[in-house]
């Protein structure tokens, strides 16, 4: 165990520091303070009793093996963080939308915000000063040199109409960022961005989240919100969300339900629970059951 050589108080806010054996070498020496982080010389004095007792719990607690979380706790951690950052800073996004006056640079702002205490971002991550096609990134999520997403961000009254989106997706593409954020402070919606030779890139939605509906911030906002963050980014979260959405979408499950395996096991379990049921055997072909389907599935007309 490093040995407690003494006490040491911060000559600002009166913090006792515990000084180790490891310390040795700054004793006489100018130090930050780890609770306020000013500097002060580091004079040693004799430790308390309470002080050895509070060393020597630490150490022993330090030895336990560290139990490791889950991928799940650690995504929902993120996501509980996302909950109460949105929700702390809501207040002053209904604020905006009762002004008038206000800007879209007050939504930047506002986001730049969302971005750090909300989604956990540093500084260094936030890039505001890129420019592309004659025009400035409002904000720029990066990983080191590489460009994550682009966000666009626009006043609070903007209807994000395809204009916008398709705004942020070249601005994306351009920057081989593979996800664009269009949002007006209320509304947010994730577009992932493929780019095509000789033509636009290709813009598919990955979530449309309101912050100012009945719900206010909900859970379920919040599991969308968590998309947006570093480590979703980087850990393959909204990439496999992307695909999620993309694999169940109304096209891709309407021509799935018509499917030769679909329309053969539908025939098959119509005429298997009537069996069941009525001990009659009703002979079914697949056309009857694409024609069951497209009854089932046609609106009904109302006020006949």
């Amino acid at each position: 165990m490093n040995k407690l050589l003494g006490i040491a108080v911060c000559d600002e806010c009166n913090s006792r520091i515990q000084v180790l054996e490891k310390h040795a070498s700054l004793i006489g020496k100018a130090v930050r303070c780890p609770k306020c982080h000013t500097r002060f010389v580091l004079q040693l004095e004799p430790a308390s009793t309470s002080d050895e007792v509070a060393v020597q719990a630490q150490a022993e607690e330090s030895e336990k093996p560290r139990k490791r979380r889950s991928k799940d706790q650690i995504r929902q951690e993120h996501i509980a963080a996302a909950l109460d950052g949105f929700r702390t800073l809501h207040s002053r996004l209904a604020a905006i939308s009762e002004d008038p006056k206000s800007s879209e640079e007050q939504i930047r702002v506002w986001c730049m915000d969302v971005l750090r205490t909300a989604l956990g971002y540093a500084d260094e991550q936030l890039n505001t000063e890129l420019r592309v096609m004659g025009g400035r990134i409002d904000i720029a999520v990066m990983d080191g040199n590489e460009v994550l997403m682009v966000i666009e961000c626009k006043n609070i009254r903007s209807r994000l109409n395809h204009h916008v989106r398709d705004q942020g997706g070249m601005y994306a593409a351009t920057l081989t960022a593979p996800w664009a954020l269009i949002t007006n402070g209320d509304l947010w919606k994730l577009y992932r961005v493929t780019p095509q030779k000789g033509q636009s890139p290709r813009l598919d939605l990955v979530f449309d989240v309101s912050l100012l509906d009945e719900d206010g911030v909900s859970e379920a906002d919040a599991e969308n919100l968590y998309l947006l963050t570093s480590r979703a980014l980087t850990s393959g979260d909204t990439e496999n969300e992307y695909h999620q959405v993309r694999c169940t979408s109304a096209a891709r499950t309407y021509d799935a339900l018509f499917s030769d395996r679909v329309v053969s096991a539908l025939r098959l379990e119509l005429a298997h629970s009537y069996k069941g049921e009525h001990e009659q055997n009703v002979r079914l072909l697949d056309d009857d059951a694409v024609a069951a389907l497209h009854e089932l599935l046609t609106p009904l007309e109302f006020g006949k």
